[in-house]
């Protein structure tokens, strides 16, 4: 390796050692003012558009009218984006688990397709 090189090396690693930590984003709280089930409804709609095949979403209908959905693998059983839909009023209180991964450009707009809003 040159010695240009190896100081360049040397200098991405020193740069990106000095950097602050990111956090772990955040899992956002939303609102809607579509019932449960019909957020619910739209998400599975719409990760179906997304050639999510069925397998890999797993639906919970509660019988309080919350609802959740979440990515899984059935193959691994790793959980992916999960939604959590409760009552709230004539709407809904979304909680999104993000397990650890940012939320991707396809679920911020699926989620605001659903009526979606940061609380």
């Amino acid at each position: 390796m040159s010695k240009l090189r190896l100081f360049s090396v040397l200098s991405l690693l020193l740069i990106s050692a000095l950097q602050p930590l990111r956090a772990a984003p955040a899992n956002p709280d939303l609102a809607s003012r579509r019932t449960p089930a019909q957020v619910a409804d739209c998400l599975q709609q719409g990760l179906r558009k997304l050639h999510i095949p069925p397998d890999f979403i797993e639906r919970v209908d509660a019988s309080d009218g919350s609802h959740s959905l979440r990515m899984r693998n059935p193959q691994s059983d790793a959980s992916g984006t999960a939604v959590e839909i409760l009552p709230n009023g004539d709407g809904s209180k979304l909680n999104v688990e993000l397990n650890g991964l940012p939320l991707s450009p396809a679920w911020k707009r699926l989620l605001r397709q659903c009526g979606a809003t940061p609380l």
